[in-house]
């Protein structure tokens, strides 16, 4: 059993663990660019990809 944690605190540990600068390097580094409005930015969204990662076996 997961404790429950607020989704602020999860994205403020990811962010101590990954800093922001680091993911939008990584970003920058697939010279991938957002062609259009999406309600998830892409640096959201792999924080979100590595919060699913680390909580795997937990359902959303």
């Amino acid at each position: 059993m997961s404790p429950k944690i607020q989704a602020t605190e999860i994205f403020k540990a990811i962010e101590t663990a990954i800093p922001t600068q680091a993911i939008e390097q990584a970003i920058a580094k697939t010279e991938v660019e957002e062609e259009r409005y999406r309600s998830l930015s892409a640096q959201l969204l792999v924080c979100l990809i590595i919060a699913m990662s680390l909580w795997s076996r937990d359902s959303m």
